[in-house]
């Protein structure tokens, strides 16, 4: 690569921070939380500019240098310092959801969001300190099964230590084709131990919508794991289905649900409303977009009672939906602080085969409260035992509430 298409890069690199669009879309996992909202573009869609701020006339000069008088200049590794020079830009944002994603870790695929991958069935996300950590082990995954927990540091994968590594490149080494092993060193939240565990990986059929109570019970327990495509017209049915069977109330269990597509989000959200606005979102030039509530072809549930159940690992699209429910005072909230992952993420492809993703606008909720690093807070307070607390006593104090404080059953 010559010193002048190396410098070209570099400027790309820059102008792609700043062509910024509100955009909106689906994408991978095994699984990450803060994808639900990542557009992949097919191609570079920029042109190498013909100027570039003075601010970066050091970067030129530095290369320039280095090739005219370096000592050992004929040993210069031009790609190794191309990407680490996009990395540092990257880094200098301090967001954990805008980094650098090498060539070959840029094969981002999206048939998790279709309801299927293969991997080991488990939501990930990177947290404030840049460790990639579990959001949610999926109910009869693999991940589950090896004994995974919600929180668990990921250290190593396969002996590769996750320090400076992305979110895309740990979901890249995590996920692998059907009956491979994958060992993940990891650290429990709770006991800040250390364990290796062997994983493995099959084939992941994602169902979002569970019912875990008995059918006539009159306080219907749905747990709803993720946003998928079909998510708001299966939860809808399911729905329809209680209330056919004598259900007065709905507790929707949205704990440890990671987020998933903006297109469902506002589905399930319009199952509660007639109208209104779902979020805000506001990009880097101020400019507001507006998601509202829209009609749907299936049966929207308006007037029965509804409690939302959440916890720290509620993130993402599951707190768009709380943070609406709770504006409109259609749902109590119940539980804990959410997560606090509310931004829009973008993923461009650059001309080296990898790519960039970058954090390009943050969600507010109707009433215009900010959810990125905020979260929503409950309307009652139910601690958890602990990040696996998914059916005690956070469940059984939410029955309660209903029972007393919305049918009146003393």
């Amino acid at each position: 690569m010559s010193s002048l298409k190396i410098l070209k890069f570099f400027f790309v690199i820059i102008i792609s921070l700043s062509v910024l669009s509100c955009s909106s879309s689906e994408v991978a996992s095994d699984q990450s939380s803060n994808q639900d909202y990542e557009l992949i573009f097919p191609k570079n869609e920029l042109k190498a500019p013909s100027e570039y701020s003075k601010e970066l006339t050091p970067v030129w000069e530095t290369w320039a240098y280095l090739t005219k008088d370096y000592v050992e200049r004929s040993s210069l590794n031009e790609e190794k310092m191309t990407e680490l020079l996009i990395k540092e830009m990257l880094n200098s944002l301090d967001d954990q959801h805008s980094n650098y994603i090498p060539p070959e870790f840029f094969n981002v695929e999206n048939t998790d969001m279709q309801g299927k991958y293969q991997g080991i069935g488990a939501s990930v996300d990177m947290n404030r300190a840049g460790k990639v950590v579990i959001v949610s082990p999926f109910v009869g995954s693999p991940a589950k099964k090896a004994g995974i927990l919600p929180g668990d540091i990921i250290l190593e994968v396969d002996g590769i230590s996750m320090e400076g590594y992305s979110l895309m490149e740990a979901i890249n080494l995590i996920r692998g084709p059907e009956g491979t092993v994958v060992e993940l060193l990891v650290k429990h939240l709770l006991t800040q131990k250390t364990e290796l565990i062997s994983i493995k990986r099959e084939s992941i059929k994602l169902d979002s919508v569970n019912l875990r109570s008995e059918k006539n019970d009159n306080i219907a327990h749905i747990r709803l794991t993720n946003f998928y495509p079909e998510s708001g017209k299966d939860l809808s049915q399911m729905i329809t289905e209680v209330k056919n069977n004598g259900a007065k109330a709905i507790l929707l269990d949205l704990r440890n649900n990671p987020g998933g597509l903006l297109s469902s989000v506002i589905d399930v959200t319009s199952l509660f409303l007639e109208q209104g606005i779902v979020m805000k979102e506001i990009d880097g030039y101020n400019r507001e977009k507006i998601w509202n509530i829209r009609d749907l072809n299936y049966d929207k549930h308006l007037e029965i009672p509804l409690v939302l159940l959440i916890n720290n690992y509620s993130a993402s699209a599951s707190e768009v939906l709380a943070g609406a429910l709770k504006d409109y005072k259609r749902a109590i909230i119940v539980g804990e602080k959410s997560f606090g992952k509310g931004s829009v993420g973008l993923m461009r492809p650059l001309s080296n085969g990898g790519g960039i993703s970058m954090t390009i606008a943050k969600w507010y909720t109707p009433n215009g409260n900010i959810i990125h690093e905020v979260g929503v807070q409950p309307d009652v307070i139910f601690p958890s035992q602990d990040a696996t607390d998914t059916t005690g006593i956070q469940t059984d104090a939410a029955k309660n509430h209903i029972r007393n404080n919305i049918l009146n059953i003393k």
